[in-house]
């Protein structure tokens, strides 16, 4: 695919955003800035969300997250799913709808019962985006520990973190070093053995975000990075089951993002140290997690198996393979399966506590 202007991006935008926005707010599209809505019988209350938090222990709280908060109707939710988006993604990620009609992520969280803060990770959407030297390689783990905190003083007496891809690293880590912080984990494009040979080739389409031509207006400093146009389209999508518009407005709304540098970050041989239930959410065609030296995905069984061997018995795993579905599972027509599944296996494994 052909590097596009931004006014492309914008008309792409504006063409999908009934497929893009659920009735749970009133974000546009690209820069997806909730308000509060006003709302029929049956819809969730959405609400933006912001916190002050620090990038490093001991720095003082001067960085701004952004997200939005969706609480179901009727009582009051005591169990919250925090959302934890990948790289190239902001908030946005879990509003999409992967299939005109949806539902979006958040949409069927709170049609479960349960209610969900997506936010934007620092560096991406309306996030603050501190310079990248202020970064460590824990810092989006201590971010999401600032989070959860915060949700807790408001109340929720269980949280479940939800990640995709670099999202769910980070959430697997800070499962593994801070054990008791959470109540359950969902790991999406992540969490099984992945195709390392794979990842070389992809990581190698990753530029200076100030050199792309939709961030450039931006203005980040060279230790931010993005993922070249057409990247997405050819590493993150099982084509059959995209809508064509979804993966359009996918490349021409990418986002920036810092990593960590030490090669060693995510190290599985943490997951041990694991005491909450896991669940493993991988589409059959993956190339990031499936095929090679990595994961065979041909079944949920067979996704099991490979997992299994890197998580401790109090995970209790389980797993899911979605068919015809690439790594951003939340773009393609079949999120809807894995979203079901995830409420059920919340209410089973964490509300239950079974």
């Amino acid at each position: 695919m052909a590097l596009r202007p931004r006014a492309l991006a914008a008309a792409a935008a504006a063409l999908v955003l009934p497929l893009l926005v659920g009735p749970a707010t009133t974000a546009t599209a690209t820069a997806h800035r909730p308000t509060a809505t006003a709302h029929k019988p049956g819809e969730a209350a959405c609400t933006p969300f912001t916190s002050r938090v620090a990038v490093a222990e001991g720095a003082r709280a001067d960085q701004r997250i952004s997200g939005t908060l969706c609480t179901p109707r009727g009582p009051r939710a005591t169990t919250v799913h925090l959302l934890v988006h990948g790289g190239t993604y902001d908030r946005g990620y879990w509003t999409v709808r992967g299939r005109g009609g949806g539902p979006s992520y958040m949409e069927a969280a709170t049609a479960a019962g349960h209610a969900a803060l997506a936010f934007d990770r620092l560096g991406s959407g309306t996030s603050s985006a501190p310079h990248s030297s202020r970064y460590t390689d824990t810092t989006h783990e201590l971010v999401t520990l600032q989070l959860i905190r915060t949700l807790r003083e408001r109340g929720y007496r269980k949280v479940v973190l939800v990640g995709h891809s670099f999202g769910a690293t980070v959430a697997r880590m800070v499962a593994a070093k801070h054990p008791d912080a959470v109540d359950g984990l969902v790991l999406t494009g992540e969490g099984a053995p992945p195709n390392n040979a794979s990842f070389e080739q992809m990581l190698g389409l990753y530029m200076p975000a100030g050199q792309h031509p939709l961030l450039a207006g931006r203005r980040l400093d060279d230790g931010y990075l993005a993922l070249r146009t057409g990247g997405k389209a050819d590493w993150f999508y099982h084509r059959g089951s995209a809508e064509p518009r979804v993966l359009l407005h996918d490349e021409l709304t990418t986002e920036p993002g810092v990593y960590p540098t030490d090669p060693a970050y995510g190290d599985v041989a943490l997951n041990r140290h694991i005491r909450v239930p896991v669940l493993v959410v991988v589409g059959q065609d993956d190339r990031l997690i499936c095929g090679g030296q990595g994961t065979d995905c041909s079944s949920t069984d067979s996704l099991k198996a490979a997992a299994a061997p890197l998580y401790g018995p109090r995970a209790k795993l389980e797993a899911l393979a979605v068919p015809a579905t690439g790594h951003s599972l939340n773009m393609h027509r079949t999120a809807a399966v894995w979203y079901a599944y995830a409420q059920d296996w919340t209410k089973r494994r964490v509300d239950d506590g079974s």
